[in-house]
């Protein structure tokens, strides 16, 4: 093995080992009074720990507003809020190894003329299931299982998986939603490619914390089986070729000029 295929390698291996961050809780839909205060929640995990930013109707948020505020977990806190805050609130969590979001939309009202909506209890969540198994793979396909955690404020309705690989995203990308059972087959992937999944369920109050990382399965290659080579077939053929070569004409001190011809 050489020594530049050898750390390419080595590159692929670090870049399995460490995907994107992994956003444990994001901001839920809210329905808010004006002057009240709106708690846009946003946990996240990774190695190495990412950092935390908001966008709101995709434009960069935060140091621009007084009433906006970080809070020490990721969390973004507006104070006083406003009719004119109402809109598409995302956190991106961020480091080296990719970047994940999350958004929510918060509506702001009249005082007088709101039914308030707030965040959801994390008691009344489901639990995370178990570490997604995988059962069979082919060359699109990955096929999973896993056992449900446990029931929160309501029974699980259903299951979301997400799948991440350094060939497809620098992010976790949602392939399936609406997975009523605890097993699924996730199509349209790429051959021969490194995938890593998680799974979250959900119930009335929203989605859980994500699964445990399955172990990193690899897609089947497409490429066709390479074929033998008919070395007798090739030596006969290289026999029967008569190469005749001229005599070299020297061009300058460097160079010169080969020339020959082949014949039956």
């Amino acid at each position: 093995m050489s020594y530049s295929r050898f750390l390419c390698f080595s590159c692929c291996l670090v870049l399995t080992d460490r995907p994107p961050p992994i956003i444990r809780q994001g901001p839920s839909n809210q329905t808010l009074g004006v002057d009240s205060v709106a708690l846009l929640k946003c946990q996240a995990s990774g190695d190495p720990i990412p950092s935390v930013s908001w966008l709101k109707d995709g434009v960069s948020l935060l140091g621009k507003d007084s009433r906006m505020s970080l809070q020490e977990l990721g969390s973004l806190q507006i104070k006083n809020i406003k009719l004119s805050d109402s809109g598409i609130y995302t956190c991106v969590a961020t480091s080296s190894s990719g970047e994940t979001s999350w958004s929510a939309f918060l509506e702001v009202k009249e005082s007088t003329a709101v039914i308030v909506t707030k965040n959801y209890d994390e008691n009344e969540l489901p639990g995370p299931p178990s570490k997604p198994q995988v059962t069979d793979v082919t060359k699109n396909s990955v096929s999973l299982s896993w056992q449900p955690g446990m029931t929160g404020a309501s029974p699980v309705s259903s299951f979301v998986i997400e799948a991440f690989s350094q060939s497809v995203s620098n992010s976790w990308q949602t392939v399936a939603d609406h997975v009523k059972a605890t097993q699924f087959t996730v199509k349209g992937l790429r051959p021969n490619t490194i995938y890593l999944f998680m799974v979250r369920a959900v119930n009335s109050q929203g989605l859980s914390d994500p699964s445990p990382m399955s172990d990193p399965v690899r897609t089947q290659d497409i490429s066709p089986p390479a074929q033998g080579v008919d070395h007798r077939h090739v030596q006969k053929e290289l026999g029967e070729v008569i190469v005749r070569l001229h005599n070299p004409v020297v061009l300058s001190p460097t160079t010169i000029q080969v020339t020959w011809t082949v014949s039956d």
